[in-house]
């Protein structure tokens, strides 16, 4: 009897340390901090927040790998302007330089898209935000 309570209390903790001590790429959340600030070339600068979700803690120290902007959300996928990273401004978020002016004259929503490496994760951790720049 002893061994099988021992049993069905280990069948309940376990899976339970077992998820809490694995994250995945699917733990992570990139999105918007703020709003989007105009450069006077006309480029705009976005704050993007990367987020622990079972935590709903910021992610500091993460190192971006891709980023890209593309009108996806509009059915232009093609059309893609150029992304500058910036570097992570406070705990967990990361500003990007998106250069829509110098393919879209109007405003409209932006797809941004983003890999990045976490600490600890060996999953490449990938997310997107959609965002309305203004050329």
């Amino acid at each position: 009897m002893r061994t099988s309570i021992a049993a069905a209390i280990a069948a309940l903790i376990l899976p339970a340390f077992a998820s809490n001590s694995f994250a995945a790429a699917k733990d992570y959340r990139f999105e918007l901090a703020g709003t989007q600030q105009k450069e006077s070339k006309g480029a705009s600068v976005v704050s993007v927040k990367l987020v622990h979700l079972p935590d709903n803690k910021p992610v500091s120290g993460a190192i971006i790998i891709e980023s890209r902007a593309d009108m996806s959300p509009i059915d232009m996928a093609a059309m893609t302007g150029p992304v500058k990273p910036l570097g992570e401004q406070s705990p967990g978020t990361y500003r990007f330089e998106v250069d829509n002016g110098a393919v879209w004259k109007k405003p409209d929503n932006w797809a941004l898209t983003f890999a990045a490496k976490v600490q600890g994760e060996p999953e490449t951790v990938r997310g997107s935000v959609i965002v309305k720049l203004q050329p």
